[in-house]
């Protein structure tokens, strides 16, 4: 501030009594804040004149004015006496904004409002930032020092104001959310200022004025295109001469969702083991309730054609029909709103504000609702904000804007709940894509058999009755006749396939976009293709041809020539336009290149007609654009298309592995290699490997690079063979060609490993871990291998099962709990945790569908072994006498839910009682049933030496802090990982995952005389970096239930030991 003089403000002309007055206070480091404040001036005069009508301009405050110091005090003589103070004094609302520290003069007029604000009742508030600046670059360590000590006090006066804040008489409206930059300080700031106006203009905001109802008209149109919008589907496959809509009801049902988020939780020994397992999956309204009780925001992953759209739907209807809106927890109602995100619209280089977004979405359904209708909507209603797609923004920085835009949203909008859907693909955190405000995320399981069954039964009953009713039936004996009919033909499709040989389409079924174009083609062809890409096919064919050759229509094109139009035209929106709607011109005049290539071709204006109101494959997205009715149907013609283009340009090729790992790419990749034949196959992966694209390989990209060889039609090893035989080919490309490998499986992949094994040339040890693991595993089905056979060093043993274990030499270490020396004798350790792979055959062993080991060890045996152990664990008896089937009992929760099931991902949550019973039956299959802990759990000194050794490591790794590279932890891959995927965070001895992916259990009770049992090691959930030490221990471990993220590490004692 300037120094003191003699000056005095006029306040009668200065300060008019019937202006609001809003004080600026900063320090200078604040200056940029400040400024970003002041451009609020216009927002916040537009919220002033709403209000102030909404109050029937009952005030006495006619306008509105932001004071600063710099912009309106500094050119006059006077300080803060003569200068600030009158205007300290006569604001209605004071902030203040701090960056760096706190000055000493801004916190003196800080104090000064404050005890002001207790006599004239107005309205204070700070804002402090969220992060420090001590991330930047200081020119000497003095300068650094002075930074952190100012970022103390800064601290200091935070919490103490934070304190004054919480005390009941407090007449601030305050704490404040801290903001991360100058755009979400503003949105902010806007909302607290808004509320304070309303108070200080006596305008009650949580319930609607009469001004505001005024606009019922208004919400009587948006509601009606709302639901218009979204209370009807189009069911594919009706026999209708028109494509009819279905009521939402007449065919949804309720999906399963995981509760992901409660998988690291804590529980409570009070709770029981039965309600802990039934709770982690819950129906969509539970999930909706349990979740806006405390946070606003629920985050819904779900794979392609999983119902994430239908959901949102069937949220909004439960708001829009019969006050069901109670069942979501609201007690009041809710006005909903609908935003495809792909639709956003821009201002500049940033996406507009929410309620310029649904004035666009408005216009395009010609509703003719001015955006301050919304935004008194948004600011005076509850509501629920239904956003949808966030995959479907194909550039991951506009997406990464998105996220940041919703949470600015989630900040500014105190009345506002909000769903936002996703593909797994398009929301990963290790790429930036990530909602940092408050949220939970659930995720979309798969269909059960039960669900299929009644979406079965409910899609076929649809159907039917949209038949012509017989004259001589009544419409309830022709819907009581049809109900049963869908009900046989559901039952059929069922036991179809329930069939040992059809297990490759029980996968695809539980997809509910898949089991609807099965029930298509069943309805009329009793027939289901094998394969994903050939049920795309088939239903393709289906649509645009078949189904109206059965009534005896001609189409107006075939479908073989349908899809010479359509599939180039769906690569081009794939590579052009990269969005799934197109202007109805530009698609129009695509379209036409093609359709006059074909003889006697319709009008190119009749075949979209054709497209929308008979095939059902396109619809008219408002007045202007065309886009798929699902985006899937796009992306397969997009992938057939490639393969076209392959034939014709090499370069088409190099564009496509240019775009390997790109969430935009991923499905029509997938799809295209379904349909190559070897030598593209081949020449794929061998361009792959020969660029940049492949020197480092994400979890996401390496998961994709083993779908794509699973989905291949054809496979070969030529170009894996060549690169991994090259000297020059790098350690990274060397794993992740031996994971290719792995998963082909056949004689060729492993000729090629043995091939490298016994090259000419150096290689180092993740290659060469790799390697011999696929080696000994085809060639030794269990017991002990000495691993120079195959250039390693270190003795390993295999179980039965083909599991790894590496001996760990004894020695001693300075233990994390005793903070003695303690010595451990000879072990060996698993190198990974039990897979999915290894736990499904103990669980198969249970339910008598393992004949190899029930001849080694008769399932009886292995009972009465059971029985002996559980007498003698506390707790275990009772546990597995509450259920008749053991292989019920200890089956992985997860077993059924494809994020976390695959072969080479770690068993996730098995009980403590369920890992015991699994090292049971390991041991008496090795030992011919003589032996009962041969294998078992680590006690915790021996998982800690494992793990840090006789140097007491930090981490496996060394005292490096984690990263991505090193662990999976942090939610960076959103799920736990396949074994093995993190070669640099290994220990020294070979051990992978010892940090990360899952918590592993111990035999030690986490504390002498309680039942708990310890966890080691973290997981992919751990957002604290210090749950990765070597001598972190997870608490609240029931062994009855799987607890936190928890997986199984067996250890061997040596026999030296």
């Amino acid at each position: 501030m300037q120094s003191d003089t003699k000056f005095m403000l006029p306040e009668s002309h200065e300060f008019p009594p019937d202006e609001l007055l809003i004080f600026i206070g900063h320090s200078d480091d604040a200056s940029a804040e400040a400024n970003a404040i002041l451009e609020l001036q216009s927002e916040i005069e537009k919220d002033f004149r709403l209000l102030l009508k909404s109050n029937g301009h009952r005030s006495i405050f006619k306008r509105l004015r932001l004071w600063e110091w710099t912009l309106d005090a500094l050119a006059l003589p006077g300080g803060q006496e003569r200068a600030v103070t009158p205007a300290l004094d006569k604001a209605q609302i004071a902030i203040f904004v701090f960056r760096e520290r706190v000055g000493k003069v801004t916190w003196q007029e800080l104090e000064k409002a404050r005890k002001g604000s207790k006599a004239v009742q107005s309205h204070v508030f700070a804002f402090f930032p969220e992060t420090s600046p001590l991330q930047a670059k200081f020119p000497n360590a003095q300068a650094k020092l002075q930074a952190a000590r100012d970022w103390t006090t800064l601290l200091e006066r935070q919490e103490e104001l934070t304190t004054e804040w919480t005390n009941p008489d407090s007449s601030s409206v305050t704490p404040c959310p801290l903001y991360e930059d100058s755009e979400h300080l503003k949105t902010i700031v806007r909302e607290k200022v808004r509320i304070a106006i309303a108070d200080i203009l006596s305008v009650d905001i949580t319930h609607p004025t009469a001004e505001l109802s005024n606009n019922a008209e208004e919400l009587r149109r948006y509601q009606g295109a709302l639901k218009t919008e979204l209370g009807t589907i189009s069911l594919l496959g009706t026999h209708a001469l028109e494509n009819i809509p279905v009521t939402l009801t007449d065919t949804f049902v309720s999906l399963r969702i995981s509760d992901t988020w409660r998988s690291d939780m804590r529980w409570s020994p009070k709770v029981s083991d039965e309600s802990q397992q039934d709770e982690r999956i819950r129906n969509p309204v539970e999930v909706v309730s349990l979740v806006f009780e405390t946070c606003p925001l629920l985050l819904v992953i779900g794979d392609p054609g999983s119902g994430k759209t239908t959901l949102l739907k069937h949220y909004a209807l439960s708001c829009l029909e019969n006050e069901h809106y109670t069942t979501l927890g609201f007690k009041e109602p809710v006005l909903v709103f609908y935003l495809p995100l792909r639709e956003l619209v821009k201002k500049g280089a940033d996406i507009d504000t929410l309620s310029a977004n649904l004035f666009a979405w408005s216009e395009k359904h010609s509703l003719g609702i001015a955006e301050t209708v919304f935004f008194e909507w948004l600011h005076n209603r509850q509501t629920l904000l239904l956003l949808d797609g966030l995959d479907e923004i194909s550039d991951p920085q506009q997406r990464i804007k998105a996220c940041d835009w919703i949470d600015r949203i989630v900040s500014g909008f105190e009345k506002a709940k909000v769903v936002v859907t996703s593909r797994y693909t398009g929301y990963r955190k290790g790429d930036g894509i990530e909602l940092r405000s408050r949220h939970v995320r659930a995720d979309i399981m798969d269909f059960s058999p039960d669900q299929q069954k009644e979406f079965l039964e409910k899609w076929f009953s649809s159907v039917l009755c949209r038949e012509l009713r017989p004259s001589t039936k009544t419409l309830q004996e022709w819907r009581e006749e049809q109900a049963k009919t869908a009900a046989t033909k559901a039952a059929t499709i069922i036991e179809f396939l329930e069939r040992e040989e059809n297990q490759s389409l029980r996968m695809l079924a539980a997809v509910p976009m898949l089991l609807q174009i099965m029930a298509i083609l069943w309805k009329d062809r009793q027939y289901l293709p094998k394969t994903r890409s050939e049920l795309y096919n088939a239903a393709v064919n289906y649509i645009l041809d078949y189904r109206d050759r059965q009534k005896e229509i001609y189409p107006l094109l075939g479908a073989e020539d349908a899809r010479r139009v359509l599939t180039p035209v769906s690569l081009w929106m794939q590579e052009d336009l990269e969005k799934d709607e197109a202007d109805k011109a530009l698609m129009q005049a695509e379209m036409q290149k093609h359709l006059k290539t074909l003889h006697d071709p319709p009008s190119v204006e009749k075949f979209c007609e054709n497209l929308i109101d008979r095939a059902a494959l396109l619809v008219a997205y408002g007045d202007k654009e065309y886009r798929f009715r699902h985006k899937s149907f796009r992306e397969y013609m997009a992938g057939l298309q490639l393969e076209k283009k392959m034939h014709s340009s090499t370069g088409h090729l190099d564009k496509l592995v240019s775009n390997f790992g790109k969430d935009w790419w991923e499905e029509p990749l997938r799809f295209y290699i379904a349909e190559v034949d070897a030598n593209a196959f081949d020449a794929f992966m061998g361009k792959l490997f020969d660029t940049e694209v492949s020197a480092t390989l994400n979890q996401k990209q390496q998961d994709l690079l083993v779908t794509l060889i699973k989905e291949a039609r054809q496979t070969k090893t030529d170009a894996f063979q060549k690169k991994l035989l090259d000297s020059a080919t790098t350690t990274n490309r060397q794993r992740y060609i031996m994971q290719c490998l792995k998963a082909i499986g056949n004689q060729d992949a492993l000729d090629a490993v043995r091939k490298f094994l016994d090259a000419p040339f150096e290689k180092k040890t993740e290659a060469l871990d790799v390697a011999c693991d696929i080696v000994t595993v085809a060639e030794r089905p269990g017991g002990v291998s000495n691993r120079e056979s195959c250039g390693a060093n270190a003795s390993i043993i295999m179980d039965k099962l083909g599991a790894h274990y590496i001996l760990i030499k004894g020695g001693t270490f300075t233990s994390s709990l005793t903070k003695k020396q303690e010595t451990v004798d000879d072990i060996y350790v698993a190198k990974y945790t039990v897979t999915n792979k290894h736990y499904r055959q103990f669980i198969n062993y249970l339910d008598s569908k393992e004949a190899g080991y029930s001849a080694i060890l008769p399932f009886e045996t292995y009972k009465k072994s059971l029985r002996a152990l559980a007498e003698s664990i506390k707790g275990f008896s009772d546990f597995i006498k509450k259920e008749i089937s053991l292989a019920t009992r200890f089956r992985s929760p997860f077993d059924d839910d494809k994020q976390f099931n695959k072969d080479d991902q770690p068993v996730l949550r098995p009980t403590w009682y369920a890992a015991r019973a699994y090292c049971l039956w390991l041991s008496l299959l090795e030992s011919d049933s003589a032996k009962t802990n041969l294998y078992r759990l680590p006690t915790e000194k021996e998982w800690e030496y494992a793990a840090g050794g006789k140097e007491s490591r930090l981490y496996p790794w060394g005292d490096k802090e984690p990263s991505p590279t090193l662990a999976n932890y942090n939610q960076n891959e959103g799920s736990t990982t396949p074994t093995g995927r993190y070669p640099e965070g290994a220990t020294p001895e070979g051990l992978h995952d010892m940090a990360g992916n899952v918590w592993e259990w111990t035999e030690d009770l986490y504390k002498k005389g309680e039942d708990w049992r310890s966890q080691r090691g973290g997981s992919y959930y751990s957002s604290n970096a210090d749950a990765l030490r070597c001598s972190s221990r997870d608490y609240y471990c029931n062994p009855g239930f799987g607890g936190s993220v928890v997986g199984i590490r067996v250890v061997r004692s040596s026999p030296s030991s």
